[in-house]
């Protein structure tokens, strides 16, 4: 789309202006994440021992209490400390986006009071709330039929056996359409982070981005998915200084644009109901002697 080429466009313009605190700030949020995860890990492994080295996710429910206690303090820690770096990582592009020549201490913004501290807080635990319910409402059907089907459907002879594995084939299928429609419903909270870091309450810019995204969800995942070649590209590691920062400021633009052009069909409206109030008001007028 054209729209995109332009957006595209005006975000390398914007990082060619501010490469260098783009580039630190990718720095910055790396550096953080990988001291959490790294912490996890000695963690684990010194109030666990050998133990630590068989964990994973998906055997949480099987670990002794030591790995329990480790893995959900450093849960709260990873979200005491990362969302409040990403939304000043999105106020700091934002900026960008709007040409402002932002400090980098912008990214520490969401710590210098307690009441943007707590409401980054909020807001992280808020987002992986809305996104875990959402993926698990759009792939239960899919998941519960699989499930049966795995269940219920006996291999003792070799017609059951083909449609047994029929049937998890289309399952699997159920599951994905799930995701991919769960993938694109989601993204009615697309602009909430941008509306939290311009001065909205949590719970109000959840409601704005829901408004402000209506009907066009589809095509917010159509320009997040055009940077899948950049996505690709960033496994070399190096590249995500540039894409990582292009990304963003480029997501900055199109929710700058996103946003006033709602704020723009809200000023239309209040404009419309008082010229009929006028008019109203007039007819009435003309009226009122016919009347008498």
């Amino acid at each position: 789309m054209e729209l995109f080429r332009i957006i595209k466009k005006d975000a390398r313009r914007a990082l060619h202006s501010f490469a260098g605190r783009a580039t630190a700030s990718v720095l910055i949020i790396a550096m953080a994440y990988l001291a959490v995860t790294i912490t996890h890990s000695v963690l684990l492994f010194i109030f666990s021992g050998a133990e630590s080295l068989q964990y994973d996710f998906f055997s949480i429910a099987e670990s002794s209490a030591e790995i329990l206690a480790v893995t959900g303090g450093m849960s709260l820690l990873y979200f005491l400390i990362m969302p409040a770096l990403f939304l000043g990582y999105t106020k700091l592009h934002f900026a960008f986006a709007e040409g402002k020549d932002e400090s980098i201490n912008t990214l520490f913004d969401m710590f210098s009071s307690p009441k943007k501290f707590f409401g980054s807080f909020i807001f992280g635990i808020c987002c992986a709330v809305l996104g875990i319910l959402s993926f698990a409402a759009g792939t239960a059907p899919g998941a519960t039929l699989f499930y049966c089907a795995y269940n219920f459907i006996p291999e003792s002879t070799a017609t059951l056996s083909i449609l047994r594995i029929g049937a998890l084939c289309i399952c699997t299928s159920v599951i994905i359409l799930g995701a991919v429609f769960t993938l694109v419903f989601i993204r009615r909270w697309h602009l909430a982070p941008y509306y939290f870091v311009t001065g909205s309450g949590i719970f109000r810019s959840f409601r704005q981005s829901a408004k402000a995204t209506a009907g066009i969800h589809g095509d917010i995942l159509r320009f997040r998915l055009s940077f899948i070649g950049w996505a690709l590209l960033s496994f070399f590691i190096l590249p995500m200084l540039y894409s990582i920062p292009y990304f963003f400021i480029a997501s900055a633009i199109h929710a700058k644009y996103l946003m006033e052009k709602y704020e723009h069909s809200l000023a239309v409206v209040p404009e419309n109901f008082e010229h009929g109030e006028a008019e109203s008001e007039i007819t009435e007028e003309k009226d009122s002697p016919q009347e008498r």
